[in-house]
């Protein structure tokens, strides 16, 4: 598995809703916190405006658009990233553990669960030395 099949099937497990940026980003910090811990072909996140990022999640997303995976959504504060129905099709076919896709579907159902602000803070509660570098003040 490749960090961009996993950042298509964390924008699958919306079931077809769109993430935002900062849920994609946390959904992503989360799977790699609690599932895939160490591994050395996953997203490497920093602290950033607000928390953990990594700018390849994007680049993978927009590879994915530009594969027809998954169609990113424009006219709002933030551009939406949601799995076309090819994009779920593909998903679907990956071999991804079946642990670490059962935690993913939890993540994101969570993560579209909060707002912006309960999102954020909720990751600097567990994880205050992502908050360094925030212009986010919860």
């Amino acid at each position: 598995m490749t960090k961009r099949d996993w950042t298509l099937l964390a924008i699958a497990a919306a079931d077809g809703e769109a993430l935002t940026p900062v849920q994609l980003q946390k959904v992503l910090f989360l799977l790699g916190e609690f599932k895939l811990k160490g591994r050395s072909n996953f997203y490497r996140f920093i602290p950033y405006n607000y928390g953990p990022f990594d700018p390849q999640i994007y680049r993978d997303a927009e590879a994915l658009e530009a594969d027809k995976l998954v169609a990113v959504q424009t006219g709002g504060r933030w551009k939406q990233y949601a799995a076309t129905p090819r994009g779920l099709a593909v998903a679907n076919r990956l071999n991804a553990d079946a642990d670490a896709m059962d935690y993913l579907r939890r993540v994101v159902r969570w993560a579209c669960s909060l707002t912006f602000q309960e999102l954020v803070s909720a990751i600097y509660a567990r994880f205050p030395e992502y908050r360094v570098n925030s212009v986010f003040q919860s």
